[in-house]
């Protein structure tokens, strides 16, 4: 089998081999298609028409536009098990989209993806100097979503019948990644690593706790200030609930003055302590009652604090005053 040099990258499970448009058209006028076939280590013919179809036809069919693809081998086995694309890269204003494909469903779940991002990204960002890095997913691709999520996308849009699938056209979700919001997520503390989660709607349900709230709230608070940070909690706490696939009604969801009343509660609370760092304010609140869940009904009726009027706006305490 001949060796193609390919350009590689090594991720530590995997290796990206470079595989770009006019590079792949010259392999196909010296080798033909089953020697070039076996030399990729394609195990069928069908996956070689595939690679075929999206490295070269689709790339020489949009010579105004640049592409870099790489395709994704086991190094454990050799074995070739999806591929990662800047398909549509605009020097011109510095940004690309990113696709990306693993073959078979026995290498979903591997964590093949959350290892290749970091490199890829950076890659792109670094080597092809994007300044705007963009994905688009189907509206039901919650693993997809929460893997961009993880790195610093945000969604900005929902794009109807972008893309097409089985037939007929679907919806996608897009998103976006800036050079500025790529953090490597071990540079980051356990609670700027929720707040990040938090912004990305990337939490699981079963994280976002009322611990969890009052961790990003105070974290606002203490490096935002009262204002900026009940805009923050307000925008994420809507977000994260659609995310969830969940209603802001007036029966569920979103509530005004709760979030109202906890974010003046730990603005209360630093003013009190204004000695302490972010960290020892945090053990301070925790070993505190106003942690406590059930802390706004000692100034609020259940009646009054379950209203429609109390979701929708601010409501001041019926019991006490704050």
């Amino acid at each position: 089998m001949p060796d193609l040099n390919l350009p590689t990258l090594d991720t530590g499970r995997l290796l990206l081999r470079t595989l770009n448009p006019a590079p792949f058209k010259a392999l196909t006028s010296k080798l033909n298609d089953e020697t070039l076939r076996a030399a990729l280590n394609c195990p069928t013919p069908e996956m070689y028409t595939g690679v075929k179809e999206r490295f070269l036809t689709y790339g020489l069919d949009c010579p105004r536009l640049g592409m870099h693809n790489w395709l994704l081998y086991r190094k454990d086995t050799g074995k070739l098990i999806g591929d990662f694309s800047y398909h549509i890269i605009f020097r011109r204003h510095r940004r690309a989209e990113i696709g990306y494909s693993l073959y078979d469903t026995e290498d979903w779940g591997q964590g093949f993806m959350q290892e290749l991002l970091p490199v890829a990204l950076k890659f792109g960002f670094e080597e092809l100097g994007l300044e705007r890095i963009e994905a688009l997913t189907a509206v039901d691709n919650w693993a997809s979503m929460s893997l961009l999520r993880k790195f610093g996308f945000r969604r900005e849009g929902y794009a109807r019948r972008h893309y097409r699938f089985e037939g007929k056209n679907t919806d996608s979700f897009s998103f976006s990644l800036l050079p500025e919001d790529f953090k490597p997520e071990p540079a980051l503390s356990p609670v700027e690593k929720l707040v990040c989660g938090f912004e990305r709607q990337a939490i699981p349900e079963a994280g976002w706790t009322h611990e969890a709230h009052l961790k990003v709230a105070l974290w606002y608070v203490f490096h935002k200030g009262e204002d900026e940070a009940l805009c923050r909690m307000r925008n994420g706490i809507i977000a994260y609930n659609l995310y969830l696939g969940h209603q802001n009604t007036p029966e569920a969801g979103y509530h005004e003055t709760l979030t109202v009343f906890w974010i003046a509660v730990l603005k209360q609370f630093l003013e009190e302590h204004p000695h302490l760092n972010y960290e020892e304010a945090l053990r301070a609140l925790l070993q505190s009652p106003q942690s406590a869940s059930g802390y706004p009904k000692s100034f609020y009726s259940e009646n009054l604090l379950q209203s429609v009027r109390a979701r929708s706006r601010w409501v001041a305490p019926d019991l006490q005053p704050l």
